[in-house]
């Protein structure tokens, strides 16, 4: 996805990110930048912070795994776990 930024922005926040050729505009100080898809948060989370949720997943209860998931909230946690295992569980608590 290429997204134009402030190159401030840009050298703070995406400089490993690759930008279009040619694109810096002088008069606004922007660049277009290539991001790889799921860099940016969803506009929805715009100021949240992610961390690291703990959950038990896998393809049935009796096979399990813990696996951490990125994420604002448990609630999105678990949205991210379903789309790829069938089981999914809360950890009660992770040391």
């Amino acid at each position: 996805m290429n997204c134009r930024m402030p190159y401030r922005i840009y050298k703070q926040s995406y400089a490993d990110c690759d930008t279009i050729p040619g694109s810096y505009d002088k008069s606004n100080k922007t660049v277009e930048v290539i991001v790889p898809d799921g860099r940016m948060k969803p506009s929805g989370v715009r100021g949240q912070k992610f961390c690291t949720i703990w959950l038990h997943v896998g393809n049935d209860a009796e096979h399990t795994f813990e696996q951490g998931f990125r994420a604002v909230s448990t609630r999105n946690a678990i949205r991210q776990a379903r789309r790829q295992y069938k089981y999914v569980q809360e950890v009660a608590h992770h040391d």
